[in-house]
């Protein structure tokens, strides 16, 4: 199959796939009926089912804010509204009709219609920017079909822009210029060594586009300016990825390749002797050789040190939960298998860890069942499920046991907000901890079982009358006074 038929339905992710197929056409189970109303704005038409009716209104808002930017910046305007589908969770997104939606997905774009199809995050910046980074696909999508939907797949098949252009593209107007997470990417490619030329991350599909790309984009515009954007946009849209490059920017793809490089090098390099010193106190543990796989993910060490539980593709194309040595690495076992199980149709490997129980009996992790995620309460010394704790809420995710082992609080996601519950042990007593819009994850017990710590966007940087929102912070909920 040839790589661009990954562009037949763009999408935005923050890993790479463990397994990235997608098939079109398959028939896909649905739990319940989506029963669509339309919110119309000036340039979009706003799909949501009454669940998300208030996180609608919010997206709907965003999304102009964003069509404002970028038809500016793009110095592009839509000749019709475009259509903009919401979901409230990633359980309900994975149930649309038009697409296979794998774990690591969070929107799509389809370049037919420009539909573009997102769930809500919990966290309205989280969300922001995945619904702009699809806003900007659909800006390139209607600028290749010459603002006519439906008319530009023949001019994206002939001109068959590459990934890193599309995606990078994407990620720096929706992100801005690197942040942590590519300056990740950076830093260990220009380590290893491994920094792609731009013909190897046109040409080679095991170079992941989104980083890479959102870094040489971000370099393009730091060098010329954002307003060149729009130039190599047009550009490649009429002329082809090389011609558009050349005329935009005055150089080659090799040239604008080796400045890139070194620019890269002279930013990056000078951390590496910081770097090598992390390797006098540090090892790593989980390798590909020691516990097989490319990919270990969300790992929790257990209470008394030795065993870590995480996620893997152990080698293969599924995420399963595994139990390996601490010390060594080595496997033990496999705790739950996603493969072909009803019981683990999806484990929420990129959004969520689990959690170790006090005395190191039980290992608590959220799990898709259905339409939506139920709370495992697994007997890692009896090797089986001991509870399998079904709520009233689409989505859960990153639990935490309480102390003395009886409770475990939790992000529970509904109408596309995230709160925090409490929960017995087992199962009875659901109590909901905190109900607004604000962003709540990855709850943690104080030793003293009186208050939880957890990740928030809620403070002064954050005003949600004008949907602007501020970086996360640690706030600290008071169960005795219930106050933050």
């Amino acid at each position: 199959m040839h790589r661009w038929l990954g562009l037949v339905f763009v999408v935005a992710t923050l890993l790479p796939q463990a397994t990235s197929a997608q098939y079109f056409g398959q028939n896909r189970v649905q739990y319940r009926d989506f029963d669509f109303s339309i919110v119309r704005t000036e340039h979009f038409d706003v799909y949501y089912y009454s669940d998300v009716r208030v996180a609608s209104l919010d997206a709907a808002r965003m999304a102009e804010r964003a069509y404002g930017r970028f038809s500016r910046l793009l110095n592009h305007q839509y000749r019709e509204r475009q259509p903009i589908i919401l979901f409230g969770s990633h359980s309900e997104f994975q149930q649309n009709n038009l697409t296979d939606i794998s774990e690591g997905v969070q929107g799509v774009t389809d370049p037919f219609r420009h539909r573009v199809m997102l769930p809500f995050t919990g966290s309205y910046r989280d969300f922001d920017h995945v619904l702009q980074h699809e806003i900007v696909h659909q800006f390139q999508f209607d600028v290749f079909a010459r603002g006519q939907v439906g008319a530009g797949l023949s001019r994206l098949m002939a001109v068959q822009p590459p990934l890193w252009f599309m995606e990078g593209m994407a990620e720096y107007l929706s992100v801005g210029p690197v942040d942590a997470q590519t300056a990740m990417w950076l830093r260990d490619a220009a380590l290893e060594g491994q920094l792609p030329t731009i013909e190897r991350l046109t040409n080679d599909p095991r170079i992941f586009p989104y980083r890479f790309g959102h870094a040489l984009m971000s370099f393009i515009g730091e060098r010329w300016g954002d307003e060149v954007i729009a130039e190599l946009l047009h550009g490649v849209a009429a002329s082809g990825l090389a011609v558009g490059f050349r005329r935009a920017l005055g150089t080659s793809l090799e040239e604008l390749s080796n400045e890139w490089h070194d620019a890269v090098q002279r930013k990056y390099l000078p951390q590496i002797r910081e770097l090598d010193k992390a390797r006098h106190f540090s090892r790593a543990v989980l390798t590909r050789r020691r516990s097989k796989g490319a990919l270990h993910v969300s790992p929790v060490l257990s209470p008394d040190g030795e065993d870590i539980a995480y996620f893997s593709e152990g080698g293969s194309f599924f995420i399963d939960l595994y139990l390996a040595d601490a010390t060594t690495g080595r496997i033990k076992e496999r705790l739950a298998k996603s493969a072909f199980s009803a019981d683990f149709e999806s484990l929420r490997f990129l959004n969520s860890a689990g959690a170790w129980s006090a005395d190191g009996r039980f290992f608590a992790f959220p799990a898709k069942h259905g339409g939506r995620d139920d709370l495992i309460i697994f007997d890692v010394s009896r090797g089986r499920v001991h509870q399998r704790i079904d709520f009233e809420l689409t989505g859960i995710g990153n639990p935490s046991w309480s102390p003395d082992g009886t409770q475990l609080v939790f992000t529970g996601f509904s109408g596309g907000f995230s709160n925090l519950f409490l929960v017995n042990a087992d199962g009875t007593g659901l109590r909901q901890l905190t109900n607004d819009r604000y962003a709540a994850f990855h709850p943690a017990w104080s030793p003293d079982g009186r208050t939880i710590a957890f990740v928030t966007d809620r403070g002064p940087q954050t005003d949600l009358t004008q949907l602007r929102t501020g970086s996360m912070a640690l706030a600290l909920l008071h169960l005795d006074s219930h106050t933050t």
